[in-house]
């Protein structure tokens, strides 16, 4: 039998995990993919169509429409979302695995990030079409490059904020209710439904320090060259605040990976 090298394993281990969460999602009830397709396009949909048909919201934050601005904030800030509150989740999900020894906490994070990036993709992408094809708005992107830069930099974010947020959560497991509290105002904090422009300068400048709502507002400016430039806005500060994040995030791990093991 030919020896397999760490990354193969690595790679087939979060393989499978990949596959149990796909099963452990989708065969929890009836219809599983059809249901997780069609619950955020629905709430999507009937936002765009409270918001624009009924109280007739036809305002344009710079070039785009005010139906995109909802999608285009909506799905990417629900898919940061769920991989800090799912990463921090998985070892309590996945902990009777970790008696096979090629199992280890991380990998469960990161399967469960995989998952949700494809899922949350597959969504957006089927509501870019309805909204484009069938709707009649304008869903090109000014700046793909940028934009898909933007989206794997908000990913890489989240899960580093997941894996601090999990081992956090393990010495004190009321953490998590905290932390599921904390995300709802950051859901109306993050330029995702209202139009941070439309708000005091003075009040733009403190939201900057919210990491999703510079998240938020770079993927727009991205999708559109009009879009308003906000102060405090900047790639180069989001960059270096994921990557101090991930080493705080990834020494945590290393120095309570025995632990984590061993609950």
């Amino acid at each position: 039998m030919q020896k397999r090298s760490s990354l193969a394993i690595v790679k087939a281990v979060i393989f499978a995990l990949v596959l149990r969460e796909l099963r452990t999602r989708f065969n929890s009830r009836r219809m599983g993919i059809f249901w997780f397709m069609f619950e955020p396009l629905a709430y999507m949909l009937v936002m765009v169509f409270d918001r624009v048909f009924l109280r007739s919201v036809n305002m344009k934050i710079g070039g785009m429409d005010y139906a995109m601005f909802l999608v285009t904030g909506i799905v990417p800030f629900l898919m940061f979302k769920n991989i800090v509150l799912l990463g921090m989740g998985a070892i309590d999900a996945n902990r009777g695995l970790f008696a096979y020894h090629q199992i280890k906490p991380l990998d469960c994070i990161m399967a469960r990030v995989v998952v949700e990036c494809v899922m949350r993709a597959l969504v957006y992408a089927l509501l870019v079409f309805i909204m484009g094809f069938w709707l009649g708005y304008d869903v090109s992107i000014a700046r793909p490059l940028e934009w898909l830069g933007i989206i794997l930099l908000g990913i890489l974010f989240s899960f580093s904020l997941s894996i601090i947020l999990c081992i956090w959560s393990e010495a004190m497991p009321n953490a998590k209710i905290f932390v599921t509290l904390v995300f709802m105002p950051l859901y109306f904090l993050s330029d995702v439904l209202i139009p941070v422009s439309k708000l005091p300068s003075q009040v733009q400048s403190w939201l900057a320090w919210n990491p999703f709502f510079q998240l938020s507002v770079q993927l727009r400016m991205a999708i559109d060259p009009g879009y308003p430039i906000l102060p405090g806005i900047s790639a180069q500060h989001m960059i270096f605040a994921t990557l101090v994040l991930l080493l705080i995030g990834l020494a945590l791990y290393h120095s309570r990976r025995d632990k984590l093991l061993s609950i």
